[in-house]
């Protein structure tokens, strides 16, 4: 079949803002469907992330959902988005941001050209009423971020910096050498560690792990606060359940040393913060967590783990370090 023979998937639609008690009723009743037809929406699109993520706006944000809808009323694809209002700047960013790391429409025809090319546009004219419109997580090279880089003519963009996906099973032999020696470096010094402490890593499979791993991680943030302050996932992540997300601990001698948190959609997960203790930053708690969770993840059968945006490095003036190494 040559390109002039390809059928046109678009499907004639309108893009339509809906407010107020709107919103709830597509999270609820039409989000569902538009998640369970669209096979490449991450979780950070699922109806369970996104109700909690509206829960936990500020007085002064509101959540809005564009919409893709065809003539009989059928939503064909949707982004969720919150709009802040600041004195006399209007701000729209996406519905949970910044701690999603893939920003994507979700709906059947999310990746149809024309579809993505009529949402661009719509944010085109909201940026031109003068709102300020910003898309962290939105890579450049997914259909919404080609059709905003195409019609936003530089007032609209996509995130470039975004790093790709792990895929699994992990290969050190595939690092760059510089990096492959500092893997090697790292799992040496991890090695030697095991040898005179109790080293130990968990990930949650159960509802009450899960809880018990998102107050870990809460407390690995209150020793090195980061500037956005302490995320209360407690109050979003359980409605997931252990089906939508995981965390990961690193513990040396009983003391958590670095904590992680993964939400997943079959076998793909994807990171969404994490922390270290600052007195065993000269150890690289994080990294020596990654390993473990890369290797386990491979053995259950994942497929990638994405290594997300965000990640709260230690404090400088970090205390005296309570382990030494052998030279």
């Amino acid at each position: 079949m040559t390109m002039a023979e390809l059928p046109d998937l678009s499907v004639p639609h309108t893009v339509r803002t809906h407010l107020g008690a709107d919103v709830l009723t597509i999270l609820t009743r039409h989000w569902p469907a538009l998640y369970t037809q669209d096979l490449e929406a991450t979780p950070f699109q699922s109806p369970a992330w996104l109700t909690a993520a509206a829960r936990l706006l500020p007085t002064t944000a509101t959540p809005l959902v564009l919409t893709a809808t065809t003539a009989s009323g059928r939503i064909i694809a949707a982004l969720a988005l919150t709009r802040d209002r600041e004195h006399t700047r209007v701000q729209f960013r996406p519905l949970s941001a910044p701690h999603l790391s893939h920003l994507r429409l979700t709906g059947p025809h999310a990746d149809d050209d024309a579809v993505a090319h009529g949402f661009a546009l719509h944010m085109l004219l909201l940026h031109h009423t003068g709102a300020e419109i910003t898309l962290p997580g939105l890579r450049a090279d997914t259909t919404l971020g080609r059709a905003v880089q195409t019609v936003g003519q530089g007032s609209l963009s996509a995130d470039t910096s975004l790093r790709p996906s792990l895929v699994l099973p992990f290969r050190a032999e595939d690092l760059a050498p510089s990096r492959r020696r500092a893997h090697v470096r790292r799992c040496r010094h991890w090695a030697r560690l095991s040898a005179t402490r109790t080293v130990t890593y968990q990930r949650s499979h159960h509802q009450q792990d899960l809880r018990t791993g998102l107050e870990v991680l809460a407390a690995l943030h209150e020793l090195s606060p980061g500037p956005a302050g302490v995320v209360p996932w407690h109050r979003v992540v359980p409605a997931l359940g252990t089906a939508g997300a995981f965390t990961a601990v690193l513990r040396v001698d009983g003391t958590p040393v670095a904590a992680q948190l993964c939400l997943t959609r079959s076998r793909h997960a994807y990171s969404t913060d994490q922390a270290a203790h600052p007195a065993y930053r000269h150890l690289g708690p994080a990294n020596a967590l990654l390993r473990q969770l890369l290797d386990d993840l491979a053995h259950q059968g994942f497929h990638s783990l994405d290594p997300g945006r965000a990640s709260h490095p230690a404090r400088s003036a970090a205390p005296h370090p309570p382990i030494r190494l052998a030279a």
